[in-house]
C-alpha cells in the first residue's frame, strides 16, 4: 500500500519537469568555415540552422542547416571570394547596410526591428566585415545578420572562408525580430 501514495507525488514531479523545457533560441553567435570533412562517400561543411540554433552537418540527405560559408568565384572566371549560400527556392539574402566599423553595424544591427523592402539576391556575396543581412529560409522564416569577422586563407586548395555571425531569428514567419 506504500508505494501507491509516491505516484502522486511523482506524477507532479514528471509534469513540473516538462514545463518550461521548450523554449526556442532565437538569437547568437557563431563562427562558421567552408573547410570540407570527409563524409566517406561524400565531403560535407558545417552550416548553421536556427531552429537548433547551432552548427549542423551539411549533408546531402537532411537539409538542417539554413546557411552555409563557401568559397571560390562565384562568377565563371571571377576573383575567389567568400560568401553565404542557402537551399531555397527564391532568392533569399537582402543586404541591408555595409559598415566602415563595427560599432556602426553593432547600431544597424539592433536597430533593424522588422524586415523591409529589400532587392533579394541568391547568394550574400561579397561577404566582409561589419556587414549587416537579411535571410529568408526556406520555411519562409526571417532571420538578420550581422558579419562580426571574416576570413579567407587562398594559400590551401580548397581555400576556406572563415565567418563570425551574430544572429537573430523570428521562428513565428512574421517579419519583425524579436
Amino acid at each position: 500500500m506504500m508505494k501507491f501514495r509516491h505516484i502522486p507525488a511523482l506524477a507532479l514531479m514528471l509534469f513540473f519537469a516538462g514545463c518550461g523545457g521548450d523554449d526556442q533560441k532565437t538569437s547568437g553567435t557563431v563562427t562558421l568555415s567552408s573547410e570540407l570533412f570527409d563524409g566517406g562517400s561524400y565531403y560535407y561543411a558545417m552550416g548553421l540552422s536556427f531552429d537548433e540554433a547551432g552548427e549542423v552537418p551539411t549533408l546531402p540527405d537532411q537539409y538542417r542547416a539554413d546557411i552555409t560559408l563557401q568559397a571560390g568565384p562565384v562568377t565563371t572566371g571571377g576573383p575567389v571570394m567568400a560568401y553565404l549560400t542557402a537551399n531555397t527556392l527564391d532568392p533569399p539574402f537582402a543586404l541591408v547596410s555595409n559598415h566602415v566599423t563595427a560599432a556602426e553595424a553593432v547600431n544597424t544591427f539592433k536597430a533593424l526591428k522588422s524586415v523591409g523592402y529589400y532587392t533579394w539576391i541568391d547568394m550574400a556575396a561579397p561577404l566582409a566585415a561589419n556587414q549587416v543581412w537579411v535571410v529568408k529560409t526556406r520555411d519562409a522564416k526571417y532571420a538578420k545578420l550581422r558579419i562580426i569577422s571574416l576570413t579567407l586563407n587562398t594559400s590551401v586548395t580548397p581555400v576556406v572562408a572563415t565567418c563570425s555571425i551574430e544572429w537573430v531569428w523570428q521562428p513565428d514567419g512574421s517579419a519583425t525580430f524579436p
